[in-house]
């Protein structure tokens, strides 16, 4: 053998090794199935908390047979939906890579500080996280575990039930009274104080009234759903603090009412002061909790005036003869 055949010889050589070696870095990793959490069941949960890179979050806990808010003074939970939450996050496997690359996870929203949900779970004491990012397509979204580079795709979960909201995990009604249940209710805000009733036939009217108007009942029904039926943007505790203003409310509601046995009650709400977001707490007498409603539902009240449900009375024009 020559030696330029041994120089082409150890040319060929070396481009065949370079072939293999760009075939081998881009073969793709061979895609596994696995579970992502094996055998995860609600018994083994003690901890959920769901958070946005915004600062939004929601922490659950599991305590007793009863999963609560700990940070709101034990506010339950429905159970249901953790059980859903659990169940959907139980099907999630790795068997959609998408990317090993880091780079990529700030432009897939799913980095440490740019993320769309995150997930922590204390499973059997231990705690786990998981990131979820963008949705390329319908029902399909990025999701990582913390600590990892690897980014897959599933579509055993979506963003809606990753709500860090605390108004997606527990029932929001702070009361709610039957039409017919209510007798008598009355409201007294800075404008004065309203005082509406109702009669034998079901009837409602009001005295306070301004000269030339009239009680309307289509304005009236749409205020009595708002008096008769609060729902919360979120607790707080089962303890006031100076900075609620329900010491000195800007408006109070009592509503006479009658309970599924007949008997008479009399609920009060307080309206108080406003937080940052401009919620507004309150307490009803119902129950042991102060809640915070939304702006829209707190100022139907402490703004109401007799404008709210008075109508002016239709006065009728004259007539003149007119020659035939």
């Amino acid at each position: 053998m020559t030696k330029l055949q041994k120089y082409l010889l150890a040319i060929l050589g070396l481009q065949i090794a370079l072939i293999l070696t760009v075939f081998l870095l881009q073969k793709p990793v061979a895609a596994s199935n696995n579970l992502i959490f094996p055998d995860l069941k609600i018994e083994n949960v003690s901890e959920i908390k769901i958070s946005d890179s915004t600062g939004n979050e929601v922490f659950m806990q599991k305590k007793g047979n009863q999963w609560v808010l700990p940070s709101q003074d034990d506010y339950p939970v429905l159970e249901e939906n953790v059980q859903q939450l659990i169940e959907k996050l139980a099907l999630i496997r790795d068997n959609r890579l998408i990317t090993q690359s880091e780079a990529s996870h700030s432009r897939l929203n799913i980095s440490d500080e740019n993320f769309v949900s995150k997930v922590e779970l204390t499973i059997n004491g231990t705690k786990n996280s998981l990131y979820f990012g963008s949705s390329p397509a319908t029902s399909n979204i990025h999701f990582r575990m913390d600590g990892k580079p690897q980014v897959y795709l599933t579509n055993a979960i979506n963003t809606s039930q990753l709500s860090p909201t605390i108004s997606s995990w527990v029932d929001t009604l702070i009361y709610q009274i039957a039409n017919e249940s209510a007798k008598v209710i009355k409201v007294s805000n800075l404008q004065g104080d309203f005082v509406f009733q109702v009669d034998e036939e079901g009837t409602w009217a009001s005295d306070q009234l301004e000269e030339g108007t009239q009680f309307d009942q289509s304005k009236w029904s749409s205020l009595k759903t708002a008096l008769t039926t609060l729902r919360f943007v979120e607790p707080v505790s089962k303890s006031s603090q100076p900075e609620f203003g329900l010491d000195n409310p800007v408006t109070e509601v009592n509503i006479e009412y009658t309970d599924e046995q007949g008997e008479t009650i009399n609920g009060e709400l307080l309206i108080g002061s406003t937080d940052d977001a401009g919620n507004y707490f309150v307490k009803w007498s119902g129950s042991e909790f102060i809640y915070k409603i939304s702006s829209f539902n707190a100022e139907r009240l402490t703004n109401l005036s007799t404008e709210d449900y008075a109508s002016p009375i239709p006065t009728e024009t004259p007539q003149t003869d007119t020659d035939n």
